[in-house]
C-alpha cells in the first residue's frame, strides 16, 4: 500500500478555508479594531474584501489566546508595500501586499511557535497603497485589542532550587531620577535610575530620533527586581514611545 503525504499549506499558498487545527475569523469579526482611515467593502463582487482608503497609518488590530496565526489576504498593483508587524508591543516583522492581482484569499503572513498565551497583533500599513483583509487564522479565539508586552528575556526559575529572597535589596546612591515613558498604547512605564542610566536613555533616545541607532533600548529595572531572577530588563521600543518625562532627586 503506497504511503500518503499530508502538505501544510504555506505562506503565498491560496487558503479557500482553515487547516486543520485552526480557527478563521472574518474581517467583519467584533473584535478586529481598524483605524487610520476610512475602510470600506467592495460590493462588486470583483474583490471581496475590506480596504481602506489611501491613508498612511491605516491599521487593523485585535488580541487572540493561543500560539499562532495567519493573516489571510492576496496581492494587488496596488497593495502596500510596507506593512509593520507588531506582537505584543514588538515589530517582529514587515510584509508587502503588492504584487499581481490575484483574486482570493491566500496566506500573506504566518506566525507560528509563540508562546502560549494572550498575544495583541497590529498590522500598521506605511504606504498610501493599500492595506487588504479577508480574515485572520489562528489556533484561538480572538478578543478586543489591548496591549500585551512580554519580558523578552524571560528567565525560568529551576524548580530544583529553592527560591531564596534577597536579604539585602539594592539601596539608591547618589543622584537619581524618575524616567516616565508614555507609550503610543497609553501605557506608562515608571523607572528609578541613576543618572548614569538616565544619560544613556536620553543619548540614545536623541542619536535615534536623527536616524542612528538601534531601535530599542534595554533598561535595567534595579530593585524592581522581584522574583527568582538574577536580572529583569525591560526593553523600549523607540517609535512606540509617545512622550517621556525625566524628575530628578538626590539621595544625599
Amino acid at each position: 500500500m503506497g504511503k500518503s503525504t499530508i502538505f501544510a499549506a504555506s505562506v503565498g499558498d491560496p487558503l479557500v478555508k482553515p487547516e486543520e487545527g485552526w480557527t478563521r475569523y472574518e474581517f467583519d469579526d467584533e473584535n478586529i479594531t481598524y483605524g487610520g482611515g476610512k475602510w470600506f467593502r467592495d460590493n462588486s463582487g470583483t474583490l471581496s474584501w475590506n480596504s481602506p482608503w489611501q491613508v498612511t497609518g491605516t491599521n487593523f488590530k485585535f488580541n487572540f489566546t493561543g500560539t499562532k496565526l495567519r493573516l489571510i489576504s492576496t496581492t494587488w498593483w496596488s497593495g502596500s508595500d510596507d506593512i509593520d508587524v507588531i506582537i505584543d508591543g514588538v515589530k517582529v516583522d514587515k510584509i508587502s501586499l503588492k504584487g499581481s492581482d490575484i483574486k482570493g484569499p491566500r496566506i500573506m503572513y504566518e506566525k507560528l511557535e509563540l508562546s502560549q498565551g494572550e498575544h495583541s497583533v497590529e498590522f500598521i500599513n506605511n504606504t498610501k497603497n493599500y492595506l487588504f483583509l479577508y480574515s485572520i487564522d489562528t489556533d484561538g479565539p480572538l478578543s478586543p485589542y489591548q496591549p500585551v508586552e512580554t519580558n523578552p528575556n524571560p528567565i525560568d526559575p529551576d524548580p530544583e532550587q529553592p527560591i531564596v529572597p534577597d536579604p539585602q535589596p539594592e539601596q539608591p546612591s547618589g543622584d537619581r531620577a524618575i524616567l516616565v515613558v508614555t507609550m503610543t498604547t497609553g501605557l506608562e512605564k515608571e523607572y528609578d535610575l541613576p543618572m548614569s542610566d538616565i544619560n544613556a536613555f536620553l543619548n540614545w533616545y536623541d542619536a535615534r530620533d536623527a536616524g542612528s541607532g538601534p531601535a530599542k533600548l534595554a533598561i535595567n529595572k534595579y530593585s524592581n527586581n522581584k522574583g527568582p531572577f538574577s536580572k529583569r530588563t525591560d526593553y523600549v521600543i523607540f517609535d512606540k514611545i509617545l512622550t517621556f518625562e525625566v524628575n530628578e532627586y538626590s539621595t544625599n
